[in-house]
């Protein structure tokens, strides 16, 4: 009996550590880049390449602050992670009529063709975080958070809202634009599930039941 309640009181420690050392985001590099967002919607008068495109009720919308840009002469290494975590990509919309996408090497992508709301999700490492975008625009474009570019593409973040940013493309199709409006996702973290911890919670308080029970009948 005694062992089993150490095993139950071990499993819950291992499963509140895993809490309590949740990964974080932060910064390295990158230049201020100050965007701000209108009045509009996803499919209105684009022309100029503005970001009144957005819908001003949406998530990026409600946005308007200093971004944090990223491009071939400012590469980061950008956001990082503080510790391994389950990442979550989600599409929120776009401007530019060529199709961009976002994906993460360790696996997952989605596209400007997609559905509002469409996303993804992956394990991913600390450290830099393993995430891109790309383009057809302007022969092909990639801004890659590890400071990977190709044309004169940028990447740009919001601030970290707790344990989410926004990820904002400028895929280089109008050159100089720099909106960076052609493509936005949002990124979210979370900590990774520790079914060994859960597993051996379970075996533990499945096994105090069982002693109680067997108590109980012993008694009776």
């Amino acid at each position: 009996m005694r062992i089993l309640k150490t095993l139950a009181a071990s499993a819950v420690l291992a499963l509140s550590a895993g809490a309590l050392h949740a990964s974080t985001m932060s910064f390295a590099g990158g230049t201020g880049y100050n965007v701000a967002f209108g009045t509009g919607n996803y499919t209105g008068d684009c022309s100029g390449g503005k970001t009144t495109c957005y819908d001003p009720n949406g998530p990026a919308g409600a946005l308007t602050e200093d971004l944090r840009a990223f491009d071939e002469d400012n590469a980061g290494p950008g956001l990082l992670l503080s510790r391994a975590a389950r990442l979550t990509v989600t599409f929120l919309g776009k401007e530019a009529n060529s199709l961009n996408w976002a994906f993460t090497v360790a696996g997952g992508m989605i596209n400007s063709s997609q559905a509002v709301g469409a996303s993804y999700s992956a394990i991913v490492n600390a450290g830099t975080l393993d995430f891109t975008f790309g383009s057809v625009a302007d022969g092909g474009a990639l801004a890659g958070n590890d400071g990977s570019f190709i044309g004169s593409a940028a990447i740009a973040f919001s601030e970290i809202y707790g344990n989410k940013v926004y990820a904002y493309f400028d895929n280089s199709g109008a050159k100089d634009d720099r909106d960076f409006d052609d493509m936005v996702v949002e990124i979210s973290i979370a900590p990774i599930p520790l079914p060994a911890g859960a597993l051996l919670l379970g075996t533990a308080l499945g096994g105090l039941g069982l002693a109680r029970r067997r108590k109980a009948v012993s008694k009776a």
